[in-house]
């Protein structure tokens, strides 16, 4: 059975809750808000602009090289910025790295890096953050230097609010296939090279697993499932209804199965929480965590969990997946868009089935036209996890395991 649980919340009068004077005046305001957004970032790149480089520079140990972008946020892009960063850094000894998270996240003024012309320049941030990497450098410097745009999108269209970075760029990087699909067709001649983020996970401090258990409550003895999502944005796409129900479709309310469900909420968003826990109801075995962790305190949760659900409905990559795959924790996805490309190298991923369904999302947050994504089958993901429990019980007791790969596809 396909079910989609938020749609409990699309009906009146639940849905007065989210049409608030916030999110109504949002929506009103978005559409010039783009476009204003839009004037500024063109406006602040326009001395960056020039025709592209027909070829790569040739190595040589006397270029200079610059990586910049957001290495020291608390998000999945700036994980993934610094796997790509450590991957140049391996290549390129002579690599200078300016780190923008705090101008990013917290408007503070960029520092402009006087120097000779530079020869190449890797831009490890998202293109909305353009008008902030580019003023690090006097546009002379940056005039014949070959740039390389770390990009990656989540929908089959190209988003529009991007176009103004065509031409900033030589040559575009995506980690997926699925992203250069979306990408290709509207960066034209601009090369799409699919480059698929470096995971390489340090294992956490020994027991920090078992203190983050301690501290959210959860018995070393219990089934532990974890979620991460960040649904300041849209949270549809990250669909958190469908994880809750799912759990409590495959245990109920047994106190000793317990979903951590890791959230980033807007005060758009809020809304979303209120619903969980709506959802949730009075049973236990739920829990919404807001709490900031570290990097080192998401691989130890990731680590120590006994599943990590992603019943998404896109993803551009899905970094927590692969961080999770990588750590060898069995891994319950919605086998679709990114993490269907990379999910089947690994043993531990469960590949979940889904129907193709209309874009839909009262934020709005994808308005650059129709298309479909994925609802996970609910059905088939409390089976998993239920199997997977059972495979928690066996080897606490030293049973073989059961058979968990029926319904896995792969």
């Amino acid at each position: 059975m396909h079910d989609d649980p938020e749609s409990r919340f699309r009906r009146f009068p639940a849905l007065l809750k989210r049409w608030t004077w916030r999110s109504f005046s949002r929506r009103l305001r978005l559409p010039l808000r783009q476009r204003r957004w839009d004037a500024e970032n063109r406006k602040v790149t326009k001395p960056y602009r020039r025709a592209p480089s027909v070829n790569s520079p040739n190595k040589d140990e006397r270029e200079i090289i610059y990586a910049v972008g957001d290495f020291s946020g608390q998000t999945g892009l700036s994980r993934a910025a610094q796997y790509e960063l450590t991957r140049l850094q391996a290549e390129f000894s002579h690599l200078t790295v300016i780190d923008l998270a705090a101008s990013i996240h917290e408007r503070k003024a960029v520092i402009e890096e006087d120097g000779p012309p530079v020869n190449r320049l890797y831009l490890l941030s998202a293109p909305d953050t353009y008008a902030t990497l580019f003023q690090a450098f006097p546009p002379a410097r940056l005039h014949h230097t070959y740039r390389v745009g770390l990009w990656v999108w989540e929908t089959p269209i190209f988003p529009e609010h991007w176009r103004f970075a065509i031409d900033l760029v030589d040559e575009i990087w995506t980690p997926s296939e699925y992203s250069r699909r979306a990408l290709a067709s509207a960066v034209t001649p601009r090369p799409v090279i699919v480059r698929s983020h470096a995971v390489d996970v340090s294992p956490p401090p020994a027991g920090m697993g078992d203190g983050l258990r301690t501290r959210f409550g959860v018995a070393k003895t219990a089934f532990m499932g974890l979620a991460i999502m960040d649904i300041r944005s849209c949270p549809a796409r990250k669909n958190p209804w469908a994880h809750v129900a799912a759990w409590q479709r495959a245990f109920g309310d047994d106190p000793d199965s317990v979903l951590l469900l890791k959230v980033r909420v807007s005060k758009t968003t809020n809304v979303v929480r209120q619903e969980l826990t709506q959802m949730i109801g009075p049973a236990k075995n739920i829990r919404v965590i807001e709490a900031e962790l570290t990097d080192e305190e998401i691989t130890a949760l990731q680590e120590s969990t006994d599943v990590y659900l992603s019943l998404h409905r896109a993803e551009g990559y899905g970094l927590n997946i692969h961080e999770c795959l990588a750590l060898g924790t069995p891994t319950v996805a919605t086998d679709f868009s990114a993490n269907a490309e990379y999910g089947p190298q690994f043993a531990n991923y469960f590949a979940m089935p889904y129907r193709l369904v209309p874009y839909r999302d009262w934020t709005k947050h994808y308005s650059d036209g129709p298309f479909k994504w994925a609802e996970v089958n609910l059905n088939d993901c409390s089976e998993m996890l239920q199997k997977l429990r059972s495979y928690h019980e066996a080897s606490n007791l030293n049973l073989p395991r059961p058979d968990t790969r029926e319904k896995s596809g792969i």
